[in-house]
């Protein structure tokens, strides 16, 4: 996977981009695709206090609502580390392409990205509905 350019400004705090890094970091041996992408996304972003964070910016444990380009459906996730995901549960891990790519959006924009078999996928963010720093519920 890759992300096709231009690809819009995302925003993370502090402590996401640490953890991001970490998780590329572990990630490295097994899944180097995914390494790749996060620390191209931490490497791109803005870093800033959670309380200069926009609201309407995804951060980890954020719920929100996209959409594919492609298609009217909006979709609706709650965007978490690999060992919380739960597909059932439409909690998504920042480590596959829809995560990596929402990770850091603001309400409005749209990234686009090639998957593995070549095809182009895009999504725009809608709606964060929660975040858990505008709720008071973040790490420092």
């Amino acid at each position: 996977m890759s992300f096709l350019d231009p690809r819009p400004a995302i925003i993370l705090t502090g402590a996401d981009a640490d953890r991001l890094s970490a998780l590329a970091e572990t990630a490295r041996s097994r899944q180097p695709d995914v390494a790749d992408m996060l620390e191209a996304e931490v490497a791109r972003a803005a870093i800033v206090a959670p309380a200069d964070l926009p609201p309407d910016t995804v951060t980890m444990g954020s719920h929100v609502t996209f959409g594919y380009d492609h298609a009217r459906r909006s979709h609706w996730l709650t965007l978490v580390y690999p060992a919380e995901a739960d597909l059932d549960k439409a909690k998504i891990s920042v480590a596959t392409p829809v995560g990596a790519a929402l990770i850091g959006l603001r309400e409005g924009q749209s990234i686009a990205w090639t998957t593995a078999s070549g095809a182009v996928r895009r999504i725009t963010l809608h709606k964060v509905a929660y975040q858990p720093e505008r709720a008071g519920r973040c790490d420092p």
